[in-house]
């Protein structure tokens, strides 16, 4: 692990990587912190693109000028750290304001999450060193791009995974966001790192860079060409009159015997206001009442809504055998449908290794919630002649579920409550994912909120309509049904993965080829 690459400083011409080579450890890892934290800059609300490109390349040039991979592990920790430090600082909000564990608890607690997530680009930086070492076939900076987007991937599904802003996010403002309904987020992705680790590239002086210039210059002018002439993925089938209610109600109060009560007659009275309306969507669990107490009651309230064509969407607690809990959704008077959540929000709503973490956290007092995952294959809500696919809160963060639910419905809709981010950036950032996912599928996304954000995105990923945050209101508009699949939702992951293997391809059989026109030209210059 500590192996010293023996021509790591002899071979890299040039003051910038010979500067980079030679930095103190304290040095690089301070300045990879700082040019970390830079890359929250990219991601709503701050909306300045470069942000991460900056993050990534002094990512890629500390690991490729590093003397050893214990170095380049260091350095790329450095790195990671800060970005996902700026970058998820709203977790210490959520545990020190309603963990009721304290601020130097929440501290440790959030510091560890960091550190977790840290260990994946520890881990790409250590192999990227190592691959590039060993594979010299191919430039050092397309096996650094290849590395963190393997960490990557490992961090999007490892105890059911936290693919929370991955480096595709960072271009809504580019012409890159015209690449989702080809590639969805893991093309763009692949784009942004490869532009950053190639730059680095060509920084230091890297062989074999012509290769990955042509594959970006092949991405960035097909995203400009899709940009200026819009291709039409899908088809408009119809239009929903929607009223979404955001009930404002307070993280700490909202499971109170008498708010709930309060609440739930402010939702019901908000709703038979908006009779008109084709559905209404009340947010994550805005019934706290669970599923089995809450039909019966809601028996001639179902009959009206169904009476007027109007379809109630709610998230709502279900209990099954007097110990199995669910986070769903539950759809009823014109439509019907009940969900139950699949991806559990780790340390939220399940707790990964519960039989070793779990008595540490007694220790703190610190509660835990224990909640069971929905079945993979549920079908889409009804609503009315309408298939809505419906995602709870943090599963709108999942490409691929959004994109396997997808193809039964003429919608989208998720239900959060994000009274658990404060007055953090993190409801920003997660009204950010859905809009990827809108223009990933070519489908309307209806995002109902407790707080805030509440909001209506087109098919294109633009808002259309916004509630005010942290104010007890309701939004209506139209949203529109569509049909037909993007590339993306028949493709996959097939696209990035092609882009992948052709940027090997070629950089190995460019490297091949200057190889025998070298041989040649030494041969020819032997024989004279």
């Amino acid at each position: 692990m500590s192996a010293i690459r023996p021509d790591s400083t002899d071979t890299m011409a040039g003051r910038i990587p010979r500067f980079f080579s030679r930095l103190p450890l304290t040095a690089a890892l301070l300045i990879g912190v700082i040019a970390g934290a830079i890359g929250v800059t990219s991601f709503s609300p701050f909306h300045f693109w470069p942000g991460y490109f900056i993050s990534l390349f002094f990512y890629a040039v500390l690991v490729i000028t590093s003397p050893t991979a214990k170095t380049a592990l260091w350095r790329g920790t450095s790195v990671a750290f800060g970005v996902f430090a700026a970058s998820v600082s709203w977790v210490f909000v959520s545990i020190a304001e309603y963990g009721q564990v304290g601020d130097v608890i929440a501290v440790l607690i959030t510091f560890c999450f960091i550190a977790v997530l840290s260990a994946f680009w520890a881990f790409a930086a250590w192999l990227g060193w190592r691959l590039q070492d060993k594979f010299k076939t191919l430039p050092a900076s397309f096996w650094v791009m290849f590395s963190l987007l393997l960490a990557e991937l490992g961090r999007s599904v490892l105890f059911t995974g936290f693919p929370w802003l991955l480096p595709g996010y960072a271009v809504e403002n580019t012409w890159l966001f015209e690449l989702l309904p080809i590639g969805g987020i893991w093309l763009t992705s692949f784009v942004v790192v490869l532009t950053a680790t190639t730059l680095a590239g060509l920084v230091l002086k890297q062989r074999n860079q012509i290769m990955l210039m042509t594959i970006l210059a092949l991405s960035w002018g097909g995203a400009a060409y899709l940009n200026y002439f819009p291709s039409q993925w899908v088809t408009q089938t119809g239009t929903l009159k929607t009223t979404l209610v955001q009930g404002n109600v307070k993280q700490d109060e909202k499971w109170l015997a008498q708010t709930a009560a309060r609440s739930l007659n402010y939702y019901q009275q908000t709703t038979l206001a908006h009779l008109d309306s084709d559905l209404i969507v009340w947010p994550e669990t805005a019934v706290t009442y669970s599923y089995s107490q809450i039909k019966p009651y809601f028996a001639d309230f179902s009959q009206q809504l169904a009476d007027t064509k109007t379809t109630l969407i709610t998230g709502i607690p279900d209990v099954q055998g007097g110990k199995d809990y669910y986070n769903a959704i539950w759809a009823t008077g014109d439509g019907f449908g009940l969900y139950y959540k699949k991806h559990l929000v780790p340390f939220g709503e399940y707790l990964p290794l519960a039989n070793y973490i779990g008595p540490i956290l007694d220790i703190f007092g610190m509660p835990m919630s224990n909640f069971q995952s929905g079945d993979d294959n549920q079908p889409v809500l009804q609503v009315g002649e309408w298939g809505i696919a419906p995602f709870i809160c943090y599963e709108i963060v999942y490409p691929e579920q959004v994109r396997e639910m997808v193809r039964d419905s003429d919608l989208l809709i998720t239900i959060s409550n994000d009274g658990w981010f404060g007055t953090s950036f993190g409801p920003w950032q997660h009204l950010q994912i859905a809009q990827f996912r809108a223009k990933e599928t070519g489908r309307y996304v209806i995002r109902g909120t407790n707080t805030g954000i509440t909001a209506v995105i087109n098919e294109q990923g633009e808002i259309v309509a916004q509630a005010p945050q942290f104010k007890q209101t309701s939004l209506t508009t139209n949203a529109k049904a569509f049909a037909g699949s993007t590339p993306y939702v028949t493709w996959g992951p097939w696209p990035t993965l092609a882009l992948i293997g052709l940027a090997a391809l070629f950089c190995y059989l460019n490297n091949l080829f200057s190889k025998t026109a070298s041989a040649r030209q030494t041969q020819k210059e032997q024989s004279a």
